[in-house]
C-alpha cells in the first residue's frame, strides 16, 4: 500500500487501528501493515495517533462503544511507544504540537477509563520524557508529578506514584536536583491511608532502588525511605494484603542486593520485621513468610558483616532452626531446587538460609546456637518437628562450619546415627542427609579411622527395611558418601552392600534405586576393589544385564554400571582379576557412543581412563579410538542452559523497537548472577579427565595424540563452565609432562601454553575451583621442570610467584568476588575483618602446593622473593583465622623453608611464637602442623631460633606422652621436633637439659603413628652412634641400639632404605657398647641387622 494513499487524519488512522484490532486475520494483517507504513513514512500519522490516544483534539471521532474506544486508544498508545523515535517526535510535530501532546497525555493519564489504558498512556509519557526531560523541555512534567502527589484526591496521588514508577527507569539521572522533594512525597505516599496509594508508592520506591545510580544524594534519599517501606510492609501484613506485602518484600530484596549502603542503620529493623513475619505460622500464609525469608537470605548473601556487627545472627538462627522441621518439605537444603516455586516450602527456604549464614558468616557466630538447639531437641520424643529440625540443621551447617562440627563429632555422630531408627520418616531422612554431609565435608575417618563403624552398619541395617522412597534415597546417598570416605577398611562392607545391590538388580527395583546403589558400589570398589573381586562371578552377569539396557529412562543405570566396571579394573589386582573381561568392558563403553545420551559418553570416558590406569602402556591397543572419542566430545556443540538466582535479572529484548537502542545491547553479554551450563558439560569434563589419564599412565603410547589433545585442552581452559576448566587445566599440565618425558625440546611451546593458562586463570577467572586447579596444574609442571633446566621458564616462574602472592593477599578476582562484604557505612575495626570463610581455602591449598614447587625450582634464590609471601602467610596465621587455614599456612611454610634452607632462617623469629601458641589448639591438624613447623624452624633457624629453644623444649616434651596428648600423630610430631632441636642446640637452658630431652625422645620410640617422622629421627640416632658415640652415656647408647634394632627387625616401622641405613650403621659401628648390645640381641634381630646392612 503506498503511503500517499493512506488517510493520516484522525478518522483515517482510527480506521487503521480498527482494522488492526479486527477478529478477521486477513483484515488485521492489512491494518497492521498499513499502520506500520503510515507511522514510518507519513508525517500526519503520529499527530493523529497522539490525538486518538489522548482523545482531546478537535478532529471528529466516530461514535463507537466505550470498550472499542478504549481498545483503540490503548493500541494508539502502544503504537506510539513502539514506533515513535526521538527524530520522528521532533521532526513530524511542531513545537506547539509537541507541547500540546505532552499536556494532553498528562490529562489523559488522570482521566483514563481503565488501568490498561492508563498504563499505556504512562508508557508513552515515560518514553517521551526520556528524550525531553534531560534537555529541560518538559519541566511541567515534574510540576505535575508534585501536584498530583500532594492532591487531596486519592486517584491523583496514586497516579503520581504510578507515573514516577514509569519514569524512573528512563530519567532517574535527571531528577537528582529534586531528590529531597521526592523523598518527602514518597514518605507520605508510603504511609498513605489508602491502599492504592501505598501500593503505588511502594512500586515507585522499588523502581527508584532498581534504577538509582548510587550517587550519595540518591542513596541518602533511599536510606530515609527505609523506615517508611517497613511501615508500609507492616501495614500490608496486618491487613493480610498479600499483593502489597509482596511488593514491599521486593523493595527490601532490591535494597539488600543492590543498594546495601542504604540499609546502614536499618538492618536490625529489617531483620526484626522479617523474623516476625517468618514465624507467624498461624497468622500468615506461606507466601508472605517465604518472602520474608528471601529478604533475610539476600541479607545473608550481601550484608553478612552487618548482621554480625548488629549481633543478629544468633537471633536469626534461634528462629530459623525450628523452621527446618516444618512439614512437609519435598527437599532438604543442598538438593536440587524445585521447579515449581509453590512447592518450595518454609522448611527448605529456612534450611537454605542457614546454609548461607554458615558459609558467609564466621563459624563462631553460627555454631554455638545450632549445637545448642540440636542438643536440646535431637532426642525430643514429644515433638517430631523439633527432632527433625535438630537433626537436619546439623547437616545444613556442616559445609560452612566444618571445623566446629568436626571438633564435636564424637558426640554428634552417635546422636545422628540413633535417629536412623526414628519412628518419624522425615527425621530418618534428615539423619541420613546429615550423615552424608558429614562424610562429604568433615573427613572424619582421617582423625578417627574407626568412625565408619558407628555409621555404616546402622545404614546397612536401616536401608533394607525402609519404606519411604525419599528416606531410601538419602540413606543410599549417605552410604555412598561414607563408602567413598572409608578407603582401606571398606572391605568389611562389600558383602552386605553386594547383597543389597543384587536384590535391587534382581527384583527390578525402581530406576533411581538401582542407580544410587550402583553408585555406592562404585565408591566401595574405588576404595577397596580387590575385596569385590571374589564376587565377580555373581556381579558381572548382573552388570552385563545393565549394560544391555537401551530404553532412555534406563540409560543412567547403564552408565553407572560402566562406572563400576572401571573401578573393578583399576582397583588393586584389577588388571589380573578383570583381565579376561577388559575387552568386553571396552566394547560396552564404546557401544554407548552409538546412543544419543551424554551421560553414557561421560561414563564411558571414565571407564577408559580407569582401564588406562590399570594397563599402563599396554592400553596402546585401545588408545587410538579412545583418544578420538575424547576429541569428539570436546568438539561437540554446546546445548546452553541458563541458571539464575533471579530470573528477573534477564534483560528483555523488544524486537519491535525501531532503532532507539532500547535493550538490544544488553543482551550481548552474560547477565550478572547467571551460571552458564552446557548440555554436554559433564561429558566434556570427563573427556578432559580421560586425556589426563592417558597422558599420565601411558605417555609414550599417547605421544601421537599430544598435539591435538593440547590444542583442544588449551581451548577448554577458557570454557564457559568451571567444571570443564578445572579438568582442562589438570589435563593440559599432564599432557605437557608427557611431552617433556618424550621430547623436552619439542615441549617448550606446550610448557608455555600450560603455565600461561594458569597465570591467566589466576588473574581473570571468577571461580575458585578453576583457579585452584590451574595453580595445582602449575605446581605439577614446575616440579617436573626441575629435571628439564633446558626449558626456559624464568619469566613464568616470576609470574607464578607474583600470582601466588596475589592469592595469599586475597586480591585475585575469584577471592574479591566472593569476599566478605565491606559496604560504605560499615563501621571500621571489625575484629573479623580478615577472617575468610573455610570454603575459600581451596585456592590457598593450591598455593600450598605451588610455593614449595617454586622454592624447590629456584632453591636458595627463592628467599629473596619469599618475604612478601611469608608476611601474607603469617597474616593468615593470626588468631582470627580458622584452624584449618593456620594449619595450612604452617604446612606451606615448612615445605618452603626446607627447600630454601639456611637463607630462610629469618622466618623463625616471626613464625615460632605463633606455632608455640597453636600447639595448645583443640584442633588435631593444627597441633600436628604447628609442631612439625617448630621442629623444622628450630633445625634451620640457626641463631634466629636460639632464643626459643627453651620454650620449645618446655612446650613439646609433655606432648610426647599419651597421658598428656591423646593423638598419636601429634605425639610422634613432638618427638620428631625435639629430635631436630637436639641436633642444633649448643647453649642455654635447652642444652643443659639435653640429656633429659634425649630420654623424652627415647621413651617415645619407636614411632608407630606418623611413620614419616621416623626416618629423620632414626638417621640422626644412627649417625650419632657412628660419628659421635662419646656424647652418649652408656644407658642411652644401649637404649638407642635396642630401638634401632627393633625398627630394622620389625620391617613395618620404617621404609626399606631407612632399615638399610640403620643396618649399615649398627653393623659397622666401632663403639664397643654398640657391639656388646648387639651381641645380646635375639638371633632373629641380629640376622635382620646383618641382612639390612649387607
Amino acid at each position: 500500500m503506498a503511503t500517499d494513499a493512506i488517510d493520516c487524519s484522525v478518522p483515517g488512522v482510527l480506521a487503521l487501528l480498527g482494522d488492526a484490532l479486527s477478529a478477521d486475520a486477513r483484515r488485521r494483517e492489512r491494518g497492521e501493515a498499513a499502520l506500520l507504513s503510515a507511522v514510518k513514512r507519513a508525517d500526519g500519522a503520529l499527530k493523529s495517533l497522539l490525538a486518538i490516544a489522548c482523545g482531546g483534539w478537535t478532529e471528529t471521532v466516530p461514535t463507537m462503544s466505550a470498550s472499542d474506544a478504549e481498545a483503540v486508544r490503548t493500541l494508539a498508545c502502544v503504537t506510539v511507544k513502539r514506533r515513535c523515535t526521538p527524530r520522528a517526535f521532533a521532526s513530524r510535530l511542531t513545537r506547539g504540537e509537541r507541547d500540546e501532546a505532552k499536556r494532553a497525555l498528562l490529562d489523559r493519564a488522570m482521566t483514563a477509563e481503565s488501568k490498561a489504558l492508563r498504563n499505556a498512556v504512562l508508557d508513552v509519557i515515560a518514553k517521551i520524557a526520556r528524550w525531553t526531560v534531560p534537555q529541560g523541555e518538559w519541566n511541567e512534567l515534574l510540576e505535575f508529578l508534585g501536584q498530583c502527589a500532594s492532591s487531596p484526591e486519592t486517584a491523583h496521588r496514586a497516579l503520581a506514584f504510578k507515573l514516577f514508577e514509569s519514569l524512573t527507569e528512563t530519567i532517574v539521572s535527571s531528577l537528582s536536583h529534586h531528590f529531597k522533594t521526592l523523598a518527602g512525597l514518597f514518605a507520605n505516599g508510603l504511609v498513605d491511608a489508602h491502599d492504592e496509594v501505598r501500593v503505588s508508592a511502594l512500586r515507585a520506591v522499588g523502581a527508584l532502588v532498581a534504577n538509582a545510580s548510587g550517587e550519595p544524594e540518591e542513596v541518602a534519599v533511599i536510606k530515609s525511605l527505609v523506615p517508611h517501606v517497613l511501615e508500609a510492609a507492616k501495614t500490608a501484613v496486618s491487613n493480610e494484603d498479600e499483593e502489597s506485602a509482596s511488593i514491599a518484600f521486593e523493595v527490601l530484596d532490591a535494597l539488600t542486593e543492590s543498594r546495601t549502603s542504604a540499609l546502614s542503620g536499618h538492618v536490625p529493623a529489617v531483620v526484626g520485621f522479617c523474623i516476625q513475619v517468618a514465624t507467624a505460622e498461624r497468622e500468615l500464609g506461606t507466601s508472605a513468610r517465604r518472602r520474608a525469608l528471601d529478604v533475610l537470605a539476600y541479607m545473608a548473601r550481601h550484608k553478612p558483616k552487618a548482621l554480625t556487627k548488629s549481633k543478629l545472627v544468633e537471633p536469626m538462627l534461634a528462629v530459623l532452626c525450628p523452621l527446618c522441621g516444618e512439614p512437609k518439605e519435598a527437599e532438604l537444603a543442598g538438593e536440587d531446587d524445585l521447579e515449581d516455586e509453590d512447592e518450595v516450602h518454609i522448611q527448605t527456604v529456612a534450611s537454605q538460609l542457614i546454609d548461607i549464614l554458615a558459609l558467609k558468616v564466621p563459624a563462631k557466630y553460627v555454631l554455638l546456637t545450632v549445637l545448642s538447639f540440636a542438643a536440646a531437641n535431637i532426642n525430643n520424643a514429644s515433638n517430631d518437628r523439633l527432632r527433625h529440625a535438630a537433626v537436619a540443621v546439623l547437616g545444613v551447617v556442616t559445609e560452612g562450619c566444618a571445623e566446629g562440627v568436626r571438633a564435636h563429632a564424637s558426640t554428634i555422630v552417635p546422636s545422628v546415627v540413633g535417629r536412623l531408627s526414628d519412628p518419624n520418616g522425615p527425621v530418618r531422612g534428615a539423619a541420613a542427609f546429615t550423615l552424608g554431609q558429614f562424610a562429604e565435608h568433615l573427613g572424619l575417618t582421617l582423625e578417627d579411622p574407626d568412625m565408619h563403624k558407628q555409621v555404616l552398619p546402622s545404614l546397612f541395617t536401616a536401608l533394607p527395611v525402609e519404606q519411604v522412597k525419599s528416606v531410601q534415597e538419602r540413606m543410599m546417598y549417605a552410604m555412598d558418601a561414607w563408602l567413598e570416605d572409608v578407603q582401606d577398611e571398606v572391605g568389611v562392607y562389600v558383602k552386605p552392600l553386594l547383597d543389597i545391590v543384587f536384590l535391587a538388580l534382581d527384583s527390578g527395583a525402581k530406576r533411581h534405586v538401582r542407580e544410587m546403589l550402583l553408585s555406592a558400589l562404585a565408591s566401595a570398589t574405588a576404595s577397596s576393589g580387590d575385596k569385590v573381586h571374589p564376587y565377580l562371578g555373581e556381579l558381572l552377569p548382573r552388570l552385563d544385564r545393565c549394560l544391555s539396557l537401551t530404553a532412555d529412562e534406563e540409560l543412567n543405570v547403564r552408565a553407572r554400571a560402566l562406572e563400576v566396571l572401571g573401578m573393578l579394573i583399576s582397583a588393586e589386582g584389577g588388571k589380573e582379576a578383570m583381565g579376561p573381561h577388559v575387552e568386553n568392558a571396552m566394547q560396552a563403553g564404546l557401544s554407548g557412543f552409538e546412543l544419543d545420551f551424554a551421560e553414557l559418553r561421560e561414563y564411558a570416558h571414565g571407564l577408559f581412563g580407569e582401564v588406562a590406569e590399570a594397563l599402563k602402556e599396554d592400553f596402546d591397543r585401545y588408545l587410538a579410538v579412545c583418544a578420538q572419542k575424547a576429541f569428539e566430545s570436546l568438539e561437540l556443540d554446546d546445548g546452553i542452559m541458563f541458571d539464575s538466582e533471579d530470573e528477573a535479572d534477564r534483560e528483555e529484548l523488544d524486537s519491535d523497537d525501531d532503532g532507539d537502542g532500547d535493550g538490544a545491547d544488553g543482551m550481548t553479554r552474560k547477565p550478572a548472577g547467571y551460571s552458564i551450563r552446557s548440555g554436554v558439560m559433564d561429558e566434556k569434563a570427563s573427556a578432559c579427565k580421560a586425556l589426563n589419564c592417558y597422558a599420565s599412565h601411558c605417555p609414550r603410547a599417547f605421544a601421537p595424540y599430544i598435539a591435538k589433545a593440547s590444542e583442544l585442552l588449551g581451548g577448554m581452559t577458557d570454557y564457559m563452565h568451571e567444571m570443564v576448566r578445572v579438568q582442562a587445566h589438570l589435563a593440559l599440565a599432564q599432557t605437557t609432562i608427557a611431552a617433556l618425558s618424550i621430547n623436552p625440546e619439542g615441549a617448550k611451546e606446550l610448557v608455555n601454553d600450560s603455565l600461561s593458562a594458569t597465570i591467566r586463570c589466576v588473574l581473570e577467572d571468577e571461580d575458585r575451583d578453576a583457579v585452584a586447579a590451574s595453580v595445582e596444574a602449575a605446581a605439577l609442571l614446575v616440579n617436573i621442570l626441575k629435571e628439564h633446566r633446558g626449558v626456559d621458564v624464568s619469566q613464568h616462574v616470576i609470574d607464578l610467584t607474583a600470582a601466588s602472592l596475589e592469592i595469599l593477599e586475597g586480591n585475585t578476582f575469584c577471592q574479591v568476588e566472593d569476599g566478605y562484604d565491606s559496604e560504605e557505612g560499615d563501621e571500621e575495626g571489625d575484629e573479623d575483618e580478615d577472617e575468610d570463610v573455610e570454603a575459600g581455602l581451596v585456592v590457598i591449598e593450591a598455593v600450598a602446593e605451588l610455593l614449595p614447587a617454586l622454592a624447590m625450582y629456584m632453591g636458595e634464590t627463592f628467599a629473596t622473593h619469599f618475604v612478601p609471601h611469608f608476611n601474607a602467610l603469617m597474616k593468615r596465621t593470626e588468631e582470627n583465622h580458622t584452624e584449618t587455614e593456620r594449619s595450612l599456612c604452617y604446612a606451606t611454610l615448612v615445605e618452603v623453608v626446607r627447600a630454601v634452607g639456611a637463607p630462610a632462617a629469618g622466618c623463625a623469629v616471626v613464625a615460632l611464637p605463633r606455632c608455640l601458641r597453636d600447639v595448645a589448639s583443640l584442633d588435631v591438624g593444627l597441633r600436628r602442623n604447628s609442631i612439625y613447623c617448630i621442629g623444622i624452624l628450630a633445625q634451620i633457624g640457626g641463631a634466629s631460633a636460639i632464643d626459643f629453644h627453651g620454650a620449645i623444649a618446655e612446650a613439646l616434651a609433655p606432648m610426647t606422652r599419651a597421658d598428656r596428648e591423646s593423638d598419636g600423630g601429634v605425639r610422634d610430631n613432638a618427638v620428631g621436633a625435639i629430635a631436630r632441636l637436639l641436633q642444633v642446640i649448643d647453649g642455654g637452658h635447652a642444652r643443659e637439659n639435653a640429656s633429659a630431652l634425649l630420654d623424652v625422645v627415647l621413651n617415645a620410640l619407636p614411632l608407630r603413628n606418623d611413620l614419616e617422622e621416623g626416618p629423620d629421627v632414626y638417621h640422626w640416632l644412627a649417625s650419632t652412634i657412628t660419628e659421635n658415640p662419646t656424647s652418649l652415656a652408656d644407658a642411652a647408647m644401649t637404649r638407642i641400639v635396642g630401638i634401632l634394632a627393633e625398627v630394622v627387625t620389625d620391617g613395618a616401622l620404617a621404609p626399606i632404605d631407612t632399615s638399610r641405613i640403620l643396618g649399615i650403621a649398627l653393623s659397622r659401628a666401632e663403639d664397643q657398647r654398640v657391639r656388646a648390645t648387639l651381641s645380646s640381641l635375639p638371633a632373629q634381630s641380629q640376622d635382620a641387622i646383618r641382612r639390612a646392612g649387607a
